[in-house]
Formats: C-alpha cells, sequence, structure tokens
C-alpha cells in the first residue's frame, strides 16, 4: 500500500477560499484547515479570517482568533474593531481601541477612528465621542474628509449641533460625503434653515451632487411646507439627472404630501417601477397627513401582500396622528395590529399610539400602553400630561408631572 501525503496548500488557496466562504461551519472547517496547514500564525490568512467570520456575523469566532494571535498589527486591529461596531458590540469595538492604546506601540489612524467614533455615538455618550475627537486631531486624523464626516455625524446624532457646524466649517473643501452628512444630521435636529443653507453652499463651491444630496436636502422644505423652495429643488434635480432616483422620488412625495397635493405625491409614487418600503411609508404617511384614511388603508393593504416587511414607520405613518378625530375604532384596530406582531414595543408606535387616544380623550387605554412601555419617550410624556390637562384630572396630572420631571431631566442630561 503506497502512501501519498496531501500537498500543503499555501496562502494564496486560502485567501481565496476564505473569500468565497458563505456559512460559518463551512468557514470554521477552512479555519481548522488553515490550523493544519500551518497558517495559523501568517497574519494576512488570520486578518481575511477574522474579517470573514465578523462580515458572516460570527463575531464570537473572529475575537477569539484575534485574542489568540501575537503581535497584530494597526489593520488587524481595525478589522476587529470595525468588525466589532458592525455587528453592535460596540462597548466591545472601544475596548479594543483601549487595548491597542494601552498594550502596544501602534498608532491608530483614520481607519481605526472611522470605528470607534460612531461606537460612542451608538451608545449616546458625548464625553467619550469628545475625547475621541481629540484624539483623531493629536493623531493626525481630524482633517481627514471621511473621519471629519463621521465625527459631524456623532456631534449631530448626540444633538450637539454647534459643535457639528464648528467641525464642518473648519474643514476647507467639504465634499460630498461629509455635506450630506450634515445636510442630513442638520434636518433630524429640526434645522432645517441650515440645511438648506448648506446645500446652497454647495451650489456656490461647485461641490458634486449624488441622489442622496437631494434626497437628505428635501426634508427640510417638506418640514417647513415650503412648496416653492421644494419645486427649485426638484428642478435642479432633474437637470443634474437625479430626478427618476427612487430616494429622491421618495423625499418628493413627502415634500408634496405635507404641502397638501396628494395627487402630485401619487403621480411621483407610480413613476417609481419597483417601490421600496421607504416609499411605501411616505405615501402611506402622506395620505394619513391629509386625512385620506381610506387611500391610507388601501395602500397598506397593498403593501401587507407586496414582498416588502412592514417595519415601525409603516404604522407610525399610518397612526392617524394629526387628526384623530373619528377615527378611534381605526386606532383600536392598529393597536390590535401591533400587538398581534410584535410592533408595539418599539417606543415609535408606542408614542403614536398614545398621543392618539390622549386626543381622543381615551386616557384608559393611553395610560395603559404608557405604563407597559419599557422605554418612555419625551413625545409619550407630553402626551399623557396633555391628556390629563384637558380631561381636568388635576390630581393624576400633578402625580404624572411630578414623575416626568424626573424622567425628563434624566433624559436631558
Amino acid at each position: 500500500m503506497i502512501c501519498r501525503a496531501v500537498a500543503k496548500r499555501d496562502r494564496n488557496f486560502f485567501l481565496n477560499l476564505i473569500g468565497n466562504v458563505a456559512t460559518q461551519s463551512h468557514l470554521r472547517e477552512t479555519h481548522a484547515q488553515v490550523i493544519l496547514n500551518g497558517l495559523n500564525s501568517d497574519r494576512a490568512t488570520v486578518t481575511k479570517l477574522i474579517q470573514k467570520f465578523s462580515d458572516i456575523g460570527a463575531i464570537s469566532d473572529a475575537t477569539l482568533i484575534c485574542s489568540t494571535f501575537p503581535n497584530p498589527d494597526l489593520f488587524l486591529y481595525n478589522v476587529i474593531i470595525k468588525g466589532l461596531f458592525f455587528n453592535n458590540y460596540y462597548s466591545n469595538a472601544l475596548s479594543i481601541y483601549r487595548q491597542l492604546l494601552e498594550n502596544t506601540t501602534l498608532k491608530p489612524n483614520n481607519f481605526t477612528f472611522a470605528s470607534v467614533i460612531p461606537a460612542a455615538s451608538k451608545l449616546q455618550c458625548s464625553k467619550l465621542g469628545s475625547s475621541l475627537h481629540g484624539h483623531a486631531i493629536v493623531g493626525g486624523a481630524g482633517s481627514d474628509l471621511f473621519v471629519a464626516s463621521v465625527i459631524v455625524d456623532m456631534y449631530l446624532d448626540l444633538g450637539k449641533v454647534g459643535y457639528a457646524y464648528k467641525v464642518f466649517d473648519g474643514i476647507p473643501e467639504p465634499d460630498t460625503v461629509l455635506c450630506n452628512t450634515i445636510i442630513s444630521g442638520s434636518n433630524k435636529n429640526g434645522c432645517f434653515d441650515d440645511s438648506v443653507s448648506i446645500f446652497k453652499d454647495m451650489i456656490l463651491r461647485g461641490t458634486l451632487f449624488d441622489s442622496t444630496t437631494f434626497a437628505a436636502v428635501l426634508t427640510a422644505p417638506a418640514e417647513l411646507q415650503d412648496l416653492k423652495l421644494g419645486m427649485v429643488i426638484e428642478s435642479l434635480s432633474i437637470k443634474l439627472g437625479f430626478h427618476s432616483h427612487v430616494h429622491v422620488l421618495t423625499g418628493l412625495i413627502s415634500l408634496y404630501a405635507k404641502c397638501k397635493d396628494m395627487s402630485t405625491a401619487r403621480r411621483l409614487f407610480d413613476q417609481i417601477k419597483h417601490p421600496d418600503i421607504i416609499a411605501y411609508n411616505a405615501m402611506i404617511s402622506g395620505f394619513s397627513f391629509n386625512q385620506e384614511i381610506e387611500h391610507a388603508i388601501n395602500l397598506f393593504k397593498q403593501l401587507l401582500s407586496s414582498q416588502h416587511k412592514i417595519d415601525s414607520s409603516t404604522l407610525v405613518g399610518l397612526i392617524p396622528v394629526h387628526h384623530p378625530f373619528g377615527h378611534s375604532n381605526l386606532t383600536t384596530t392598529i393597536h390590535s395590529f401591533c400587538i398581534k406582531h410584535n410592533f408595539i414595543s418599539k417606543i415609535s408606535v408606542s408614542t403614536a399610539l398614545i398621543t392618539v387616544y390622549t386626543r381622543l380623550n381615551e386616557i384608559d387605554p393611553a395610560r395603559k400602553l404608557f405604563d407597559e412601555s419599557q422605554v418612555k419617550s419625551l413625545a409619550a410624556w407630553n402626551a399623557m400630561i396633555s391628556g390629563y390637562a384637558q380631561n381636568g384630572m388635576v390630581n393624576v396630572l400633578v402625580e404624572i408631572i411630578g414623575e416626568g420631571v424626573v424622567t425628563i431631566v434624566f433624559m436631558e442630561i
């Protein structure tokens, strides 16, 4: 009997193999073969393995391999930090960053900061975010356009609008991504006029636009209900060839709906060959906002029969928050639907239902929802306080205001 030795595979073979693996089980088998072929100390192969484990959601495998690898370089650190962040392990990403600073002589670069700074934002820790911003400046990455965009986005997510603008103003030639970031973030913070001003500055500077730019800036005239301004932006989108993009059309749908022109909103919606869930949500919300409840319900039924999965925004748009009167039965039906399909735990959905119930003077179901909500938004507190006030329930009002003041103080810290 002749025994033949199995030929060992080289690094390139495994790099290609790892790149094509699609499942965790196959990747673990590949990892075993990497070890058998003596490549478990090869930095390029191990880094590729860590990256792939992170990409397919097996973050525990990725961190285990990383923790046992001797002398990881900065690229490997960046890969695991990024992997932890994108798998929602924000505290772990920051822990690895701390290890990088304390246990090595390596210096973080722009790729490092691009992952750890958003982690501070996700953890809603402004002090940590400011500290990381300082690290980026000291490390020479503060002026990098991508890092600057991440820093601006962090401050806007944390509601530190002034800090975001200061960073933005310190960049001599902001690119499209950075401009899009601050336009979108300004809108989220209710700074609609500032959003439009930044858009105008892009025009004056000759900064390139993309579809995201138009989709982002259209939120401002929609919320301001400034149809004239919105139509100017629409004309520019046509001129530059972005009008047919689904996200731009969705922004225009919201604009016309907020400006009470549902016929144009519907025409734009019908131009989208394959509307996504965001486009459906914009149209449903538009119908509800304009008291065209029957159209909203019919489109919601159409959405249920499509391949799309509804989300919390779909239901918030359907709930008749703006015009609740006369829609008590609809509100109850939507409430039941939310319970059945596990949407009632979503803070935006429960808040919308609480708001409608209090406006309908139906305090009992509102209070039940309020008490059962694990997280109570500021809007939910305001809705309950307003509901008790308009129903003359002074004793309960005083009680809930006392609770609300303490809670809101902690929410603001």
